[in-house]
């Protein structure tokens, strides 16, 4: 039996490969000018013009090595996938080719004036009749094997015992079909007369293989739907073949108009899956740029060099070593992963940003378990991602360094898929250092409390989130009783001293329970995202109360200042952060009326 194996793994090959929109357009418009070219010259076909000896030449030998290229070409998918109909294809436009040989070899005036091998004035006829007959054969004999035995792939042993006996047979067929029109021509019926086509040729060879042709296009066509880009093209290829020959029959004369215009579509019909493979090799090449384009948007302009090769695996190994050294050599911390999450490379810049190293098959969530965002840890928001849940984001995170810093970063994913099919290969996460924009936009620079612009963007965020999952929160508003005093009798200097302590009193009151921002001057904002109740509202605004008024010398200077505190609450206060705010400053101003050195909840004046 032939070793043979179902294949369990899709290869990907030019055979194979889908053929869009404009593709299909493209091939269609070449079928459409070839048919009108040749409708055209069908009433001209008789017609005598110049007798150009290179034309034929010319043409053929162009011909010639094209269907040797693409028979090469077809045999380099055969190694890839093994699949049993393709090695028949190539077989094919190696019969093609070498048939054509022969016709330049034996046809009179070309080599010599009666033809090689011994040639005579019905050889070069024979020939290509064998020629266009066995072309179509093989397309029939490539059909019924990829209707049989499409998912089948040989084994390596068997691909090759295959490859010979099928160059053996092509190089036999060529041989005895040579053979049989040069040594025996004399014996075989006269296709040629004086130039013109007798009955014989045109109705009992002609004719049968301008139906065979037919055939082979229209159940081809049937069964592909021309849907990969070698599948269109070869539509063409047939189509060229099939007029070739009808002209040939509509004026058969050697240096007519039909004559001529019947070279030109052979010369069709051999480039024409060349011409598709070779634009699939540079649509492909385009693809990959654009890819490594993506990848490193944040670096400088680069330009790949590589040369085709016929090993895939050799010249991707390629491109992802170039793609390599250009990440390691990035600013930024790259981290790309496959479809589940599972880390495939890091540079050496995540280690140094964050301090700890991350290895090649390790869940990039586990590693983010410390990085926090706006609301929880990266990590669940990189969960949420790989679960469908969320889209590709951009998110600003923060984590503690070793020496008790805060550090703050961006951090962005972006999938990695191939525009031809949509397919999903995996995704690439990137880590920018903001730290000093964060601070200089956010943070104030005295007191290192978040500023005025940090808070409205946490409240807009803490509004929506509270909106969706009908939670509450609060609002403080704080303003320092006694400021201006310190201002004014010990100095702006000392004035700045007491802010600090201030915001360091302020960050120990509330903890985790909320965020501390200075406002404005000497008002402070805190923010409770999670109110539990309001015992908790009251009992954080008596720690302040009482923090601040323990705070009695600074720098062995006596300073002596309190807080009036107004608070809050949404949403019976207000379902927007400027109505919030207005309220705890009206409910600060009350506490102020009240004797300072308290606390008022907006709803209770």
């Amino acid at each position: 039996m032939i070793p043979t194996q179902t294949s369990k793994i899709t290869v990907h090959n030019l055979l194979t490969t889908p053929a869009n929109r404009s593709q299909r357009r493209l091939a269609f418009l070449i079928g459409a000018i070839v048919c009108f070219i040749s409708l055209l010259s069908v009433p001209l076909a008789r017609i005598k013009l110049s007798e150009l000896q290179a034309y034929q030449p010319a043409i053929l030998s162009t011909v010639i090595c094209f269907e040797f290229i693409t028979a090469y070409v077809l045999y380099s998918q055969f190694r890839i996938n093994r699949t049993p109909s393709v090695i028949v294809l190539a077989a094919g436009y190696l019969f093609s080719g070498g048939m054509n040989l022969m016709y330049v070899l034996t046809f009179p005036g070309t080599v010599t004036s009666s033809g090689l091998f011994h040639a005579g004035m019905q050889t070069a006829p024979w020939i290509y009749l064998f020629w266009h007959a066995g072309f179509p054969v093989a397309i029939f004999l490539y059909m019924l094997l990829e209707y049989k035995w499409k998912d089948v792939q040989l084994s390596p042993q068997m691909a090759r015992y295959v490859s010979s006996l099928a160059l053996l047979a092509v190089v036999r067929i060529i041989g005895a079909s040579t053979l049989l029109a040069t040594y025996f021509h004399d014996r075989l019926p006269i296709i040629l007369r004086n130039g013109n086509l007798p009955p014989l040729f045109t109705y009992g060879i002609g004719l049968p293989i301008v139906a065979i042709s037919l055939i082979a296009l229209v159940v081809f066509y049937r069964m592909s739907r021309g849907s990969t880009v070698t599948a269109a093209w070869l539509c063409v290829a047939l189509l060229a073949s099939l007029l070739d020959v009808t002209i040939v029959l509509c004026g058969g004369s050697r240096f007519s108009v039909g004559w001529y215009v019947a070279k030109w579509n052979t010369f069709v019909c051999a480039n024409a899956v060349l011409l598709g493979m070779i634009y699939e090799f540079t649509r492909m090449y385009i693809s990959m740029t654009e890819l490594y384009r993506k990848v490193t948007e944040s670096e400088n302009q680069y330009k790949v060099l590589f040369c085709e090769s016929q090993q895939a695996e050799h010249q991707i190994a390629k491109q992802n070593e170039i793609i390599r050294q250009m990440l390691e050599s990035s600013q930024e911390a790259i981290v790309m992963c496959d479809v589940d999450g599972t880390v495939v490379f890091s540079n050496r810049r995540l280690e140094q940003l964050f301090e700890q190293p991350l290895a090649n098959g390790q869940k990039l969530a586990e590693y983010c378990v410390n990085m926090h965002a706006a609301h929880g840890t990266l990590a669940e928001i990189i969960e949420s991602y790989f679960n469908g849940q969320l889209e590709p984001f951009r998110e600003r995170i923060s984590t503690v360094t070793s020496d008790g810093k805060t550090s703050y970063y961006e951090c962005y994913v972006s999938p990695l898929s191939v525009e031809i099919d949509g397919t999903l290969h995996g995704h690439l996460f990137g880590f920018y250092n903001r730290t000093d924009e964060v601070r200089m936009a956010y943070y104030d620079e005295l007191t290192g409390l978040p500023n005025r612009r940090f808070l409205g963007e946490r409240l807009k965020q803490v509004l929506e989130r509270a909106k969706e999952t009908h939670t509450l929160f609060s609002v403080f508003f704080m303003d320092l009783d006694g400021f201006k005093q310190v201002n004014d009798t010990l100095g702006h200097e000392m004035g700045d001293r007491l802010l600090q302590e201030i915001a360091g009193v302020l960050q120990g009151c509330v903890g985790s329970d909320g965020i501390c921002a200075r406002w404005a001057g000497d008002e402070f904002i805190v923010l409770v995202e999670n109110m539990e109740s309001k015992e908790k509202l009251i009992e954080i605004a008596d720690t302040i109360i009482q923090g601040i008024q323990t705070l009695r010398e600074i720098d062995g200077m006596e300073v002596q200042v309190t807080t009036s505190i107004g608070v809050a609450i949404y949403p019976k206060d207000g379902v927007e952060g400027k109505t919030l705010l207005q309220h705890a400053d009206q409910a600060m101003y009350e506490a102020k009326l009240r004797g300072k050195n308290n606390w008022c909840i907006s709803g209770s004046i």
